[in-house]
């Protein structure tokens, strides 16, 4: 189930859509996806018969509030690479949005990587988006040689990790651009090429999906 639909709904009908959809972020954020869709609908003021007319199951919802996060992918990246004061300004920004989501979705985030698979689609949209904000610091040669898309998708589950370093405990923003310049410094060119490969987020999703099939 996707948030878009090719046929436009009803004003009543589109309330109703988005009401779910933000009391079902809501509560993920704060009880992962154990939380019922009896207390989601709760929240959205809606009925249950309601509820599953657009949601006929609780994954089409999970898929709905995920593709949501990825539209907010997409559009920090517009955002970010209006920024122009310097080549990694872009990136920086992206990093800097993708930290301030996590440190308000951490229960979602944390059930979605144990129990779901993100549909190949969607983790191709974010993958395009970071190579969308890594262009203008390539373009520049600011980026240090060797940095793929995989590599900013791994950074960014890095910082995650490092503003929440122990359960329930998140660290005050004056250290989240601290690890920020960490990352960033060590994707800045003047350095030796990276070693290694780079994860493929899309290679792994669908190797996950044939599995499952």
């Amino acid at each position: 189930m996707n948030v878009s639909n090719a046929y436009p709904l009803r004003a009543d009908a589109q309330r109703n859509l988005e009401r779910i959809l933000v009391a079902a972020r809501e509560a993920f954020a704060e009880g992962g996806l154990d939380v019922g869709v009896e207390e989601i609908a709760r929240r959205a003021g809606v009925g249950k018969a309601t509820f599953f007319r657009r949601f006929p199951t609780k994954e089409a919802l999970v898929h709905a509030v995920y593709e949501g996060f990825v539209i907010e992918v997409e559009e920090s990246v517009d955002r970010a690479l209006q920024e122009d004061d310097e080549p990694l300004a872009a990136l920086r920004a992206f990093l800097r949005h993708s930290m301030t989501t996590q440190a308000g979705n951490k229960a979602f985030f944390e059930a979605v990587a144990s129990r779901f698979v993100a549909p190949v689609e969607l983790t191709d949209r974010v993958m395009a988006a970071i190579a969308r904000v890594m262009a203008p610091a390539e373009a520049a040669g600011a980026l240090r040689e060797g940095v793929e898309a995989g590599d900013i998708s791994t950074a960014t589950k890095m910082l995650g990790a490092a503003i929440r370093p122990m359960d329930g405990l998140l660290l005050p923003e004056a250290a989240w651009d601290r690890y920020l310049d960490v990352v960033i410094c060590g994707l800045s060119a003047d350095q030796a090429p990276l070693p290694g490969v780079a994860a493929d987020p899309c290679a792994m999703v669908r190797e996950v999906s044939a599995k499952s099939v």
